[in-house]
C-alpha cells in the first residue's frame, strides 16, 4: 500500500525495502528513485519538495523520513 501518515513509517520503510528484495532488487537508488510511486498525498508533496541529492543511501532515506513522520 502507499504510505500515508496513518501508519507508521518505519514499519512501511521496512516492507517497501523487502517488497523490492522480494522482487530481486537491491540497489539503493533504484528503491529511492522510485519511492514517489509508492507514497500518497501529503507524503509525496513532502518528497518532491527535498533537495534531489538530499536522499544518497538507504539509511539517509530512514533518517529523513522517519524525522518527517
Amino acid at each position: 500500500p502507499k504510505y500515508s501518515r496513518e501508519m507508521n513509517p518505519g514499519l512501511w520503510l521496512k516492507d517497501y525495502r523487502l517488497a523490492y528484495q522480494a522482487g530481486g532488487v537491491d540497489n539503493d537508488y533504484f528503491i529511492i528513485r522510485n519511492l514517489s510511486l509508492f507514497l500518497a498525498d501529503l507524503a509525496r508533496t513532502w518528497l518532491e519538495h527535498l533537495l534531489s541529492n538530499k536522499i544518497q543511501s538507504q539509511m539517509d532515506l530512514k533518517e529523513i523520513f522517519m524525522g518527517n513522520f
